[in-house]
C-alpha cells in the first residue's frame, strides 16, 4: 500500500512540475516575444532604429511559446476535435472505443514527432548550426520541439489511460448502449 502511495505522490509532484514548466515557460516566452516586438515597433517609429537581434530573439521565443502551447492544449484536452462521429454514435462503449482509438492515433503521431525532433536536435548539434544574427546555438530553439512534444505525449498518455479505465468500468457495469 505504501508503494502505491509513494508512486501516487511522485506522480502528483511530477504533474505539478510539468504544469509549472508549461505555464511559466509559455508566460515568459510570451512576455519576451511581446516585449521585444513592441519595443522594436516603438523604436522604429520614434527614432527609426531597427534591430535584427531583437527580432531574432522574439522569433525564437515565439517558437518556444507555440510548442509549450501544444503541451498546454494537450494537458487541458482542448485541442481541435471534430464531433461529427460523436453525433452519429449513440453507444457509450462505442464512443469510448473511438476515444481510445483517437488517443492512440494522436499518441503515435506525437511519438513520431518527438523522435524526429530528437534526430533534428542531434543533427543541429553535430553540424554546430547557429542563428544568423546573434549566433545562438540552434539546438536551443529546436529543443522546444522535443520539450513541447514530450509534454504533449505525457498528457496524451494520461488521457489514454483514463479512457481505457473508463472503458473497463463501462464493461464491468455492463453498459451496452
Amino acid at each position: 500500500m505504501k508503494r502505491e502511495d509513494t508512486f501516487s505522490k511522485a506522480g502528483k509532484i511530477l504533474g505539478q512540475l510539468i504544469t509549472i514548466i508549461e505555464d511559466w515557460g509559455s508566460f515568459i516566452s510570451f512576455l519576451i516575444m511581446i516585449g521585444l516586438v513592441n519595443l522594436a515597433i516603438f523604436l522604429r517609429i520614434t527614432i527609426n532604429l531597427e534591430s535584427s537581434s531583437w527580432e531574432e530573439i522574439a522569433r525564437f521565443s515565439s517558437i518556444w511559446l507555440y510548442m509549450l502551447a501544444v503541451a498546454v492544449a494537450a494537458r487541458e484536452d482542448s485541442h481541435l476535435r471534430s464531433g461529427l462521429l460523436d453525433n452519429w454514435i449513440k453507444s457509450a462503449k462505442s464512443k469510448m472505443i473511438l476515444e481510445i482509438l483517437f488517443n492512440l492515433i494522436t499518441l503515435t503521431c506525437l511519438i513520431i514527432f518527438v523522435y524526429w525532433s530528437i534526430v533534428q536536435v542531434r543533427w543541429v548539434i553535430g553540424v554546430g548550426q547557429t542563428s544568423l544574427v546573434l549566433r545562438i546555438d540552434m539546438w536551443i530553439v529546436y529543443l522546444s520541439f522535443v520539450v513541447g512534444g514530450t509534454l504533449a505525449v505525457i498528457h496524451n498518455l494520461t488521457y489514454l489511460m483514463k479512457a481505457i479505465d473508463k472503458f473497463k468500468r463501462l464493461k464491468e457495469v455492463g453498459i451496452n448502449e
